[in-house]
């Protein structure tokens, strides 16, 4: 039995609500919206029972072009890829999501099944905002969408204008979760984002990594210096295609600084450009 075969079986016994499959309604709902990337009928029933009893619309994608498009057309709040022992479905799908300028900012979680951890470097490189090792307990998954989901959703009009943070060009607007750098939109990941705020709010001060972790993977301890260079370096990246000079500094042996006060110091210019791409 195929995946819409299952669904339309769980329909029938009243598990499920058929009208919850992206191919038979329009999404008109004004409910925070999550995307399932997962090719298991059942696991995604049993996503779907926890978070429509949160007061979530879910939407179900099977393949890498169909997640995509529909995080593209859909107002997506949030993506749960399911990660599979033999499957590259999760880390090709968000690869192709951090690509598109569309889809970039949009929370993308990997929940990785038995076996699978292994894909843990495939989704990093790849782009993942957040990885769960299952099982994990329901009130763990929406405590984090309550906190990283509903939390972001105040960038929607209603919300205000928001708390903006001005820097050397860059304006990053607290409460619609949007940055922009000489009046040009930076697309940033949800870490990045966090990492971006905290430098913002203690700029021309030297952050450790450790400082950084505690900013950018709040109910994440264990991530470790690496990981940190990985995501400044893509933060780097994505404020520089806005133009203007990189304004994060390396502090050896320590951590970042955002600072724009010594870049016409060719010396400064000279140790930045000796750094590791990585962050």
């Amino acid at each position: 039995m195929g995946i819409e075969g299952a669904l339309r079986f769980a329909t029938y016994c009243g598990f499920v609500d058929w009208k919850v499959v992206p191919r038979e309604r329009e999404l008109t709902s004004r409910r925070p919206q999550i995307l399932i990337g997962s090719t298991d009928a059942d696991y995604y029933l049993l996503l779907v029972h926890i978070l429509e009893a949160e007061g979530y619309d879910v939407t179900l994608g099977s393949g890498v072009e169909e997640i995509v498009h529909l995080a593209r057309e859909n107002h997506v709040d949030a993506i749960l890829l399911d990660c599979r022992s033999g499957e590259t479905l999760a880390p090709e799908t968000c690869l192709r999501l951090k690509q598109e300028p569309q889809t970039v900012g949009i929370m993308t979680v990997a929940l990785v099944g038995p076996g699978a951890e292994g894909r843990f470097i495939d989704l990093l490189k790849a782009g993942i905002d957040e990885n769960f090792v299952r099982p994990i307990a329901p009130a763990k998954l929406l405590g984090f969408l309550r906190n990283r989901v509903l939390f972001q959703s105040g960038s929607h009009p209603s919300a205000g204008d928001g708390r903006i943070l001005a820097y050397a060009g860059i304006e990053l607007n607290t409460v619609r979760h949007s940055v922009r750098r000489f009046g040009i939109s930076v697309h940033l990941g949800p870490i990045e984002f966090r990492l971006l705020q905290f430098l913002m709010e203690n700029r021309e001060q030297a952050c450790s990594r450790a400082q950084l972790i505690e900013a950018g993977w709040p109910e994440r301890r264990y991530v470790d210096a690496k990981t940190v260079n990985v995501h400044v370096g893509r933060l780097r990246k994505a404020l520089n295609v806005a133009g203007g000079s990189d304004v994060i500094r390396t502090v050896r042996s320590s951590g970042y600084m955002l600072d724009a006060s010594r870049l016409d110091d060719p010396h400064e210019a000279a140790d930045r450009s000796g750094e590791d791409t990585d962050g």
